[in-house]
């Protein structure tokens, strides 16, 4: 059974960006199944400080699945990131 791998976690563009890749049994020919959580820098900065945040900060935050991968650049500028920062973001989607 496959679990969510978390290759990349950072701020991009005063966002917190986790960047989540799938690691499941196969044969490695698809291309990869990945997930972006996008949120506010203040939510992130709750977690961060052992502080559940609470039902507002969680609605703040957007979870991107594309599919297939090369949507996601696509994604991440419909939700306001610049170009640099999407296709900085989708450089870090493992090959």
């Amino acid at each position: 059974m496959g679990e969510w791998k978390t290759v990349y976690e950072d701020e991009v563009e005063e966002r917190w960006v986790t960047l989540k890749v799938y690691e499941g049994d196969d044969d490695g020919d698809e291309d990869p199944v990945v997930r972006v959580t996008v949120a506010p820098l203040e939510d992130a900065e709750q977690d961060e400080g052992g502080q559940k945040p609470g039902a507002e900060a969680e609605d703040n935050s957007i979870t991107l699945e594309p599919d297939p991968v090369e949507d996601l650049e696509e994604e991440l500028l419909e939700i306001g990131f610049s170009p640099v920062a999407a296709a900085w973001i989708v450089g870090k989607v493992p090959a």
